[in-house]
């Protein structure tokens, strides 16, 4: 459900002769019509000879049509027949398709007859009589329109001059194409003045000045008009309802009525991906949907090449035996990605984030089993189902999109030293006095501290954060033409987008285009779609934002000719007693910047998408779809010799100095689908919905790599003139082919549009597992209970508009493993021969009983709109529970291998989500509205059981004290969540020494830190996340702002332990390194004292409660209305948007953010134009 309402289009109906000033939005329509007017102007005697030649040509068309209409028969028999039926025999006899307005059916009377090759004007005669409705017959279009009888009577109690109606005519359009809305129904309230348009969208009824007109079409906003003058005829333009794209579920294989629907899914439209604009599309569903939730990095920033790590609902899959201390990474989070689906076929998240937003029509992620069944083995982490836009009919458009987005590095989270605080940190930390030295080198050493102090003191305060980044403006640009009619529509969409990273040379440059073509051949439907896109990515050759962060500033960047210095020569290095770091010189980071360096990546994506439907019969489509993506990648990273990374290359190594890093990849996929959907409503109380899907895909990749070393020239990068391959390398690459084959079924079936039933199978066979489990089932059932259609509901509580209960339960499936998993494997040695022959060496162990993980999943929901939609509401609830995790086996040592694969794991989580939404103010007259949005979600996973080969290699990493053993190890154990952090527990630091106190696996009191103590001491995922969002829309202008929350979690603060506690003094430091630290006895501290030389190990000391809050975006838009410059200039729209991402971050945590490449903050402005 979208819980995101929007006020009714302010929509104006003006007479031909221009209202006042407040109906200029239809200057460009009525400009039009007296455009036409104007050309089809003659003179008299043409118009005379015309009207003679005319009188004639429509007397024979006349006797034409009548007699086409007269030769139509009807033949029918039957007691108590509904209209609707009567009209379907018609239909099926003369070929003549009726349309009409539902409401005007509600009073419709059951007709009996028995007609034999009666005229067909004679029997709707037959059906019209003691009927609230006539009927207009349009021989030429074959066409049937119910309208309402006129009455012009007055209404007992009316009074006489009420009674004296003038007849009013107008026409009913399209606002966006201007063209007529046939079967429009037009009222007259407080009347029973009813009419409905004709094929030219025009109508007539009786009303008076200050009535007011009612009119509504399917598919368009309904709208209210007072009338002010009814002398001249009005042109009323109705806007395409916002919300109906929200009315339907799009699951990328079965589109379902969202009433009747049982699954947990969440809607997102394109004014929402709009509105809630963040740094790149994934942050911005975030910041819709708080159980979508992008893994926060505090290393990558805001990088843009970097995709981020997303999880839909928590965690279900674990890592394998040799990525168990790979926990919290990338790799891990992989695990856990959901399957993304565009417009029917699958595709990738690279591929989401470089799509252009601009077209996309909606997305829809769908979170519970029933679901995600339809996908079975691929389903269990969720599915984004994203919808690009249709070609739109009408006369041709062009649409361009404009945008600029400035953004600034943010370096809040940093508080580091400056020139003058580092160096007396040095002084008191005993750098430049030593009571344990000689006199003589105490006095080398105060005058190195000197010679520091006259540089501080001449003004050498580098900052060194700022000398890699820069502020940036990206720009982006998009144009589209579309247009054609009923039968043929065109779509061509071309897209540039640059973007310019905050650390200097790094960036992302996409070029997106788009062909979209449909065609309808009478029961056929074709459409073809054509995306190309091309992205160029390249990293910062200023290296990583650390190297610089840790920087003294009392170092100057240049030397005495105001050149780049290539690396710090300390004063006095044979008195510095503090050891190692001054035994050689320090890189300056900024000297590799200016070389010949580079690091950057490319890929091009062609995918070519085909579909038809046809129906063949009423009530039943048949599709088929075929899905083709090639798709070219590579990437190339140099250095020169005199690069920094090469500074200890001495002798004989002196020539392999320079590296050039190349790859290069192809990946081919297709998907192939043949499905049925057939769907009825038999007896206005009987809804029945069934698909049957046939899909088969196949996919390929391949990658080649090889490292090259030795560049005599520091200009040449050409990769042929390198001196070798880098020392014991040699060309490596990967290849996989993965083919899987599926049938999907679905049944829903609705009684009374109260009561709902839904089920879905699914078939899977897939390459990745074992010959004897290559095929699994997969399947789900829910319910669905539509209270508000329940009598009681109705006549008690009228304030309820739509309740709903739904629940579900269902099997899904995750396969996002090797190629080759269930697969005895063989290499090559190509490294040694025997006799020019080459041996092979086995890898791995097959196993033909692996098969899919399984997932079981149960929701329940609720979901409802109360007090005229003023208050808007879903929550679910859900448990799921995955078994047959791939996990590592022990064997015994003779086998040749320790471990092999097999399905032994289980995982489970339980959590819920509520959303909520109020619309304080809707005053479509003055066009006001206000609304307000909050939601909050929360997750919490389970171990429920590891194979003892994984338990063995826990516990051999929990006691390593070599496992990074300043920062917690990532461990997992049965009945604990995979986010677990564990550390040794601290009681504080000892007031009479300054010592840290540790409380062992005993329960004594110790000084010493043993790996064998840590714990469990907190959980990294949040308890609650949650979004909270306003939006606010007066007449054109608009103002929506989202704030994100977590909290109930727990952070390790590796700024406190590895810039403060643990810090390297020889570099620069946090400046909190001078608070809170213990000095004499007595002292009640965080922190050690300042002179402690011992290291300090990951303990619950540096663990942390975390409650964030985050400004996510503002958005401010105005779109220009009933403007007559935009008439002279032809355009039929033009708005005006301005965003700002992340502008705060408040957390409960102080500690760095952005190490290797900074977070930014954001402002863009967009401009949009139809023309």
């Amino acid at each position: 459900m979208d819980f995101t309402a929007y006020p009714k289009p302010y929509v104006t109906a003006v007479p031909l002769e221009q209202q006042p000033a407040e109906r200029e939005s239809t200057k460009p329509l009525l400009a039009m019509v007296r455009s036409k007017i104007r050309s089809h102007r003659a003179s008299t005697a043409s118009i005379v000879l015309a009207m003679k030649m005319t009188i004639v040509l429509l007397t024979a068309a006349l006797i034409h049509v009548q007699a086409a209409v007269v030769a139509q028969t009807v033949t029918l028999t039957g007691r108590n027949i509904s209209v609707k039926k009567i009209f379907q025999s018609i239909k099926q006899q003369t070929g003549y398709v009726t349309f009409y307005n539902q409401e005007m059916l509600a009073d419709a009377k059951p007709v009996s007859l028995e007609v034999n090759g009666l005229p067909l004007e004679d029997v709707l005669k037959l059906i019209a009589k003691d009927q609230p409705f006539r009927f207009e017959i349009k021989a030429n279009t074959k066409t049937i329109v119910v309208a309402p009888k006129v009455v012009t009577t007055a209404s007992p109690g009316t009074s006489l001059e009420a009674a004296f109606f003038v007849p009013l005519s107008g026409q009913i359009v399209d606002s966006a194409s201007g063209a007529p809305l046939p079967g429009a129904t037009v009222k007259v309230q407080g009347t029973v003045q009813i009419a409905t348009t004709d094929y030219l969208g025009r109508f007539t009824v009786n009303a008076k000045a200050g009535d007011v007109l009612t009119v509504s079409y399917v598919g368009f906003r309904s709208v209210s008009y007072t009338i002010r003058n009814t002398g001249k005829p009005l042109i009323i333009a109705l806007a395409p309802a916002i919300t109906t794209i929200n009315n339907v579920v799009v699951t990328g294989i079965f589109n379902k009525n969202k009433e009747s629907y049982t699954g947990a899914v969440k809607v997102i439209t394109a004014k929402d991906l709009q509105q809630f604009q963040g740094r790149n599309i994934f942050v911005t569903i975030g910041n819709i949907d708080p159980s979508f939730y992008v893994v926060p990095n505090n290393s990558f920033g805001s990088n843009p090449n970097r995709v981020p790590d997303i999880q839909l609902r928590g965690t279900r899959n674990l890592p394998n035996l040799d990525q168990i201390d790979q926990l919290g990474t990338s790799a891990a989070a992989a695990l856990n990605s959901p399957l993304v689906i565009m417009d029917g076929f699958e595709s990738t998240m690279e591929r989401l984030m470089d799509l252009n937003n601009n077209e996309i029509e909606s997305i829809t992620l769908l979170k519970d089993g029933g679901a995600t069944s339809l996908y079975g083995s691929r389903g269990a982490n969720g599915v984004i189902v994203v919808t690009t836009k249709l070609p739109v009919s009408g006369k041709l458009r062009f649409t361009y999109r404009a945008g600029m987005n400035l953004s600034v590095p943010d370096l809040s989270s940093y508080h580091l030293l400056n020139a003058k605080d580092k160096l007396e940190l040095e002084r008191i930390s005993g750098y430049y006095s030593s009571p344990t030295k000689p006199p003589s080198q105490n006095v080398g050493l105060e005058q190195y501290y000197n010679q520091i102090l006259g540089l501080v003191q001449s003004g050498v305060n580098t900052d060194w954060l700022s000398k890699p980044l820069r502020s940036t403006v990206d720009q982006n640009h998009s144009i589209k033409l579309e247009g054609g009619d009923n039968a043929f529509r065109y779509s061509l969409q071309g897209q540039y987008n640059k973007i310019n990273g905050i650390m200097k040379g790094s960036g992302r440059e996409n070029i997106n285009g788009n062909v979209d073509l449909s065609y309808r051949l009478g029961k056929l439907n074709f459409r073809n779609s054509l995306m190309i896109g091309s992205t160029k990515g390249e990293e910062s050759p200023w290296g990583s934002f650390s190297d610089y962060a840790k920087l003294n500033p009392y170092w100057s960047p240049y030397d005495a000719d105001g050149k780049i210095t290539q690396s710090f020569q300390p004063y006095y290095q044979s008195y510095w007693d503090q050891g190692q770091h001054l035994n050689k010189p320090y890189a300056n980071p900024m000297y590799d910047a200016t070389l010949n360096t580079f690091n950057k990546n490319a890929y091009t994506n062609i995918t070519n998408n085909f579909q038809l439907d046809w129906s063949p019969v009423d009530h039943l489509r048949l599709y088929g779809s075929l899905g083709i993506t090639n798709k070219q990648l590579s990437s190339d990273a140099f250095k020169p010799a005199s690069h920094s990374a090469f500074s200890q290359y001495t002798d004989s190594n002196l020539i392999r100095r320079g590296t050039y890093d190349y790859s290069s990849g192809k990946e081919f996929s297709y998907t192939a689908r043949a499905q049925a959907v057939y769907s009825n409503l038999f007896n206005d109380l009987h809804s029945l919905y069934i698909g049957v899907s046939v899909e088969a895909a196949e996919s390929k990749s391949t990658n080649y790599m090889f490292s090259a070393e030795g560049f005599p020239d520091e200009t040449i990068d050409f990769i042929g003139e390198a001196l070798q391959y880098t020392l014991n390398g040699a060309p490596s690459g990967t290849e996989a082919t993965t083919r899987r084959v599926g049938l999907a079924s679905t049944l829903t079936y609705t009684y009374d549009q109260r009561y709902t039933a839904e089920l879905n199978y699914r078939v899977d066979g897939a390459s990745q597992f074992g010959t004897d489990k290559r095929f699994a089932p997969f399947w789900s059932a829910g319910a669905g209970w539509n209270l508000q259609n329940e009598s009681f509901i109705r006549d008690n509580f009228t304030f309820i508009d739509r309740l709903k209960l739904r629940g579900s339960f269902g099997v899904t499936g995750n396969q996002n493993f090797n190629a080759y998993q269930p697969l005895a494997t063989y290499g090559y040695i190509t490294n040694d021969r025997y006799k020019n022959w080459i041996g092979a060496v086995q890898k791995a162990l097959g196993n033909p009983d692996l098969q899919w993980q399984k997932t079981n999943k149960y929701d329940l929901g609720i979901e409802g709109e109360l007090f005229k939609k003023r208050i808007l509401f879903q929550a679910d609830y859900y448990k799921e529970h995955t078994s047959n995790l791939l996990s590592s086996l022990e064997l015994p040592y003779s086998n040749g291998f320790t471990d092999y694969i097999e399905n032994i794991g289980e995982v489970e989580q339980t959590g819920f989500e509520l959303t909520a939404t109020v619309v304080a103010i809707r005053n479509d007259a003055r066009r006001i509205f206000w609304s307000v949005t909050g939601s909050i979600a929360h997750n919490q996973d389970k171990i429920v059981k590891l194979s003892e080969a994984m338990k063995a290699a826990n516990e051999k990493l929990a006691t390593d004290p070599d496992k990074v053993a300043n920062l917690p190890n990532r461990i997992i154990r049965e009945g604990t969540s995979q986010n677990t952090i564990y550390a040794v527990p601290s009681l504080g630091i000892d007031p009479s020494t300054g010592r840290e106190l540790f409380l062992n696996k005993d329960g004594g009191v110790t000084y010493s830190w043993n790996p064998r103590d840590r714990v469990a001491v907190g959980v990294s995922e949040p308890k609650y996340r949650g979004n909270f969002s306003t939006l606010f829309r007066y007449g054109g202008f608009g103002f929506n702002t989202s704030f994100g929350f977590r909290f109930g979690g727990q952070l390790y603060n590796e700024t406190l332990i590895q810039k403060i506690e643990n810090a390297d003094r020889f570099f620069n430091v946090d400046e909190r390194v001078y608070n809170d630290r213990w000095k004499k006895p007595g002292d009640r501290t965080f922190f050690r004292g300042i002179n402690e030389v011992t290291r300090t190990y990951a303990s619950s000391r540096f663990v942390q409660n975390e409650s964030t809050f985050i400004c996510q975006n503002i958005n401010i838009s105005y779109d220009v209305l009933n403007r007559e410059w935009l008439r002279r200039l032809h355009m039929q729209a033009l708005s005006v948007q301005a965003n700002t991402g992340e502008l705060f971050y408040m957390s409960s945590v102080p500690q760095e953010r952005g190490i290797d490449y900074p977070f930014s903050r954001q402002v863009s402005v967009s401009l949009f134009a139809t023309f």
